[in-house]
């Protein structure tokens, strides 16, 4: 199945969010970092170490991602956007988290 016009138009779409998401992680990554962040608790040390895991292993798979897109070699898209709008859906996630680990830990 050939790439469409649509689908090329739809990966630089994503394309464009994803590379969006990458920045912002590493702008999470660097609040997590502050002390305003610092875990009061055993269990907030464990979320945070957790959140950081997730973190990396997000940026690990934005990068792989990054450099499998091509345009010019995308014969079927369809597992691609698939595939990317799994990763920002997966942004989503994470975000909420650390919004949520930000508002436990009044680290906002």
């Amino acid at each position: 199945m050939n790439t469409t016009q649509n689908d090329q138009m739809a990966i630089r779409t994503l394309l464009m969010k994803l590379e969006r998401n990458h920045d912002e992680i590493q702008q999470m990554l660097q609040k997590l970092n502050s002390y305003r962040c610092e875990p009061t608790s055993y269990e907030s040390f464990k979320r945070l170490q957790s959140l950081r895991d997730e973190i990396q292993n997000l940026k690990q798979e934005h990068t792989l991602l990054f450099s499998t897109v091509d345009l010019r070699q995308v014969e079927d898209s369809a597992p691609l956007i698939s595939r990317m709008r799994h990763q920002i859906q997966g942004f989503k996630e994470l975000d909420r988290k650390i919004g949520s680990y930000l508002l436990d830990t009044k680290g906002y």
